[in-house]
């Protein structure tokens, strides 16, 4: 009996600060027995060897697009890739640089570089503006239960499980006095997708959404709480576009205190 042919994977990188796959060798260093499954066809920060010419089993991509090269490379790989994995937030939702979704592309630019003469940037996007992603490993950086989780999920030819709820089920679960409520911290919680553990208002720290807006968030709800609270429109604008700042939930946020 022949062994079973390890998976190819391919691991992919754009506008980043590559955070998503220096976690993932973190983790091969704790779940080894995960990753062994996997033949790592192309991975950079692990090898300088392989091709990103496929075919991978599955790719795991990160960052956010924001050249036009950037777009047609990420369509080749899912051309060539069984399953494709969007991995942290930049890849989900934009992450941190879509951040210059909020303002003209043209004066982005011009804040940033004094010669824009070989400067071709475009609106930031998730991945999933351009091609059909086959799900999501939420986090900046991603957390092990995720990682595990998707990864497993694949070995075992089955549908990854991620959780679909809010931060404050994990800070309920965790036994944690609300922050919000009892301390009127402004915190990000309520409408932010869970996976981190609930970790800062576990430690008295207001959740700042680095897991990015979950699906159905009610942004302005928890936004009018922060305004009753005295967070000026400036300062409430700022905590919705610091992760995610062009998704659906949290973009109405900032329009409507922009207007």
């Amino acid at each position: 009996m022949q062994p079973r042919r390890k998976p190819r994977l391919g691991f992919f990188k754009y506008s980043c600060c590559a955070g998503c796959e220096f976690t993932l060798i973190f983790f091969q260093r704790r779940i080894v027995e995960t990753l062994r499954g996997f033949d790592f066809a192309y991975c950079r920060m692990v090898s300088s060897a392989g091709t990103p010419e496929g075919p991978f089993d599955l790719a795991l991509v990160e960052g956010t697009i924001t050249e036009a090269w950037q777009a047609d490379e990420l369509k080749k790989i899912r051309r060539r890739s069984r399953l494709l994995l969007a991995i942290g937030s930049c890849a989900v939702n934009g992450g941190i640089p879509a951040i210059k979704a909020t303002h003209p592309e043209d004066d982005v630019q011009r804040r940033v570089y004094r010669d824009l003469e070989n400067i071709h940037s475009i609106r930031p996007h998730a991945l999933d503006a351009y091609v059909r992603v086959d799900g999501e490993i939420k986090g900046c950086p991603p957390g092990e239960r995720d990682l595990e989780e998707a990864l497993t999920s694949v070995l075992m030819q089955k549908k990854p499980d991620f959780l679909e709820y809010s931060v404050c089920i994990e800070c309920k679960a965790r036994n944690n006095i609300c922050i919000l409520v009892a301390h009127g911290m402004p915190c990000m919680g309520p409408v932010t997708n869970a996976g981190c553990g609930a970790l800062c208002p576990s430690n008295q720290r207001a959740c700042y959404s680095c897991w990015g807006p979950m699906k159905q968030a009610n942004g302005l709800a928890l936004a009018r709480t922060f305004e009753a609270l005295g967070l000026s429109p400036e300062d409430i604008v700022g905590k919705f576009t610091l992760f995610g700042a062009d998704t659906v939930q949290y973009r109405q946020v900032r329009e409507h205190y922009e207007a």
